[in-house]
């Protein structure tokens, strides 16, 4: 086997590792790069003779760092451990100010960051973090991170603001009308317009 073969071998396996964990499918990642499902295919495989171009697209759009960028793995992790480390601390209200600048951030790069689950106790905050990379994905129009898929709804309601104070009936009624439905159907109800800093 050449060096290039096992370049392109290793980095053909890099890319199929990825695109599932952040659970794109083959056909997915393709449309989102412009290409043929042929091309991600042929590129998972470690073909040598891959377009270049669109080599490079696929590894942006799955978060791959370029030369000179920040990696958005390296941000999505910077957060799984600040909430990690904050709701430790138990500090409720610098954790809802993290939503929303996790969020933000999110909304900036164009997908979810945190593509692995975060290592927190409380699983109401775990399920929070689930329902709003569901939305994030949704508002980015990216597949939903892998870890998403196993958050189950909450048996009781999610008022994360309750952490901090009383929240009353009047102002629950409104935070329900006003929260996305990935939100809902996991029982975690926060206003859309909450979730965004910037």
């Amino acid at each position: 086997m050449s060096m290039n073969s096992f370049a392109a071998d290793a980095l053909g396996g890099k890319i199929r590792d990825r695109r599932k964990l952040l659970g794109y499918t083959q056909q997915a990642l393709a449309d989102a790069i412009g290409a043929s499902r042929k091309f991600i295919v042929e590129l998972e495989a470690g073909k040598d003779n891959a377009s270049l171009g669109l080599t490079l697209r696929a590894m942006g759009e799955l978060g791959f760092d370029a030369p000179g960028t920040t990696s958005k793995d390296t941000q999505g992790e910077g957060f799984a451990q600040e909430f990690e480390k904050t709701l430790e601390e138990g500090d409720h209200e610098f954790a809802l100010r993290l939503i929303g600048e996790y969020a933000s951030a999110s909304i900036k790069a164009q997908r979810a960051l945190i593509f692995t689950a975060p290592c927190i106790k409380d699983p109401e905050y775990l399920t929070a973090l689930g329902a709003i990379t569901r939305w994030l994905s949704r508002k980015t129009g990216t597949p939903s991170p892998g870890w998403t898929r196993s958050i189950r709804p909450s048996r009781d309601p999610v008022f994360l603001s309750e952490k901090l104070y009383p929240v009353g009936d009047r102002m629950k009624d409104l935070i329900r009308r006003e929260t996305p439905p990935e939100m809902e159907a996991l029982n975690v109800w926060i206003r859309e317009r909450d979730l965004v800093t910037a």
